[in-house]
């Protein structure tokens, strides 16, 4: 592989990074705009183990529970498994559009890095 083109899958390995740094920052942001009554009605039992309550209400796994309720007023099909297809409705019209965009940009991100970091590895 040219090193021309090892620069070229560097620099934009970099800008990925540098996107998803970015999603986060918007993530960390979005984290104090879940809407309180959707937040109030589904963070609890029965949808949520007492286990789950406690570890996502912890700083690391906190922006996995943003995520989730994002996902949750994006696509309310998801919440299927444990009975949140309603939850949706409490959501505001735009937080549902924020929330299928950022989701959406993680989709893509996420992909990218792992593809891109493989083809970088192979071929230092």
């Amino acid at each position: 592989m040219p090193i021309e083109l090892l620069r070229y899958l560097a620099y934009l390995y970099f800008f990925i990074i540098l996107a998803i740094i970015g999603w986060l920052f918007i993530m960390f942001v979005m984290s104090f705009f879940i809407p309180k009554a959707m937040f109030d009605k589904y963070f609890k039992e029965p949808y949520f183990s007492h286990t789950e309550i406690a570890v996502f209400s912890a700083f690391p796994l906190n922006f996995y529970r943003v995520v989730m309720f994002m996902r949750l007023a994006g696509w309310p099909n998801s919440g299927k498994r444990r009975g949140m297809t309603e939850a949706y409705l409490l959501a505001p019209i735009w937080f549902r559009r924020i929330s299928k965009v950022m989701f959406s940009i993680l989709l893509v991100l996420f992909p990218l890095v792992v593809i891109l970091g493989l083809i970088l590895a192979i071929a230092l």
